[in-house]
């Protein structure tokens, strides 16, 4: 089960009071889970690339060495009362001007420094055409340094517009992934597992929400950490899906 089927999971256990049934209808394929006849279809909320010649790419083909080496970097700095925690995210060009592990090396000097330096404003740090930016977090989580955000090298753009293109993406995404299925079950909900800038930005600020669900009765997306609901579209929908209070 991945990261975000498991968070799911727990969403659904927690609304439910019951345990959703996972792949009902057999090993890949949809939904990934089922409550009565109610389908839940689970997607990871990220950023993606897109090519000039209009190719969709998944940031993992290109993310991963450089966020390993990031996340190693980072996570070995020490957090204090006084530094808090601040969210970081990476903005890239491909292709990379260098080895993952250079540039991750030359961002984590400057970042702890930063941090070290006391300030508890936003900042963005560019090495080797690799852009790191720092928001503080209301609430310290613990850690000098939390990720929350990867972004392709187009402009990272407001939160009002990130989150509707890339949540239009993932639902037409899983609608076709869903078309020849759907009359199995009652009601569809998707949910997405917000991996772009969960508990940095409120649901209120994530954009206007106007999409075609097609034959989806319910759209949520959910906190990747602790499962709860961060917003739901349309409004009340969930208590319209079968088992859902």
């Amino acid at each position: 089960m991945k990261e975000e089927e498991k968070c799911a999971r727990k969403f659904l256990m927690e609304r439910l009071g019951k345990e959703p049934t996972y792949e009902p209808c057999g090993q890949y394929t949809p939904p990934d889970f089922a409550v009565g006849r109610t389908a839940f279809e689970v997607r990871r909320l990220n950023q993606r690339f897109f090519g000039r010649d209009g190719s969709i790419e998944g940031l993992e083909q290109v993310e991963h060495q450089l966020l390993r080496a990031m996340t190693k970097v980072l996570s070995r700095i020490p957090f204090t009362d006084e530094g808090g925690t601040f969210f970081w995210m990476i903005n890239f060009k491909r292709p990379l001007a260098a080895e993952a592990r250079t540039i991750a090396k030359q961002l984590g000097q400057a970042g702890q420094d930063y941090y070290e330096g006391g300030s508890r404003k936003s900042k963005a740090i560019e090495k080797l055409g690799v852009t790191l930016t720092l928001i503080p977090a209301t609430t310290p989580r613990a850690t000098a340094f939390f990720r929350v955000l990867v972004s392709d090298d187009d402009s990272p753009g407001f939160v009002s517009d990130l989150y509707p293109k890339h949540i239009r993406l993932a639902l037409e995404e899983k609608i076709e992934k869903t078309r020849t299925i759907v009359k199995k079950f009652d009601h569809w909900v998707l949910i997405l597992v917000d991996y772009i800038l969960w508990g940095a930005v409120p649901a209120d600020d994530m954009g206007p929400f106007d999409f075609d669900l097609a034959h989806f009765n319910s759209l949520v997306i959910i906190n990747p950490v602790d499962g709860s609901l961060g917003r739901e579209y349309p409004d009340g929908s969930l208590r319209t899906c079968g088992p859902t209070p």
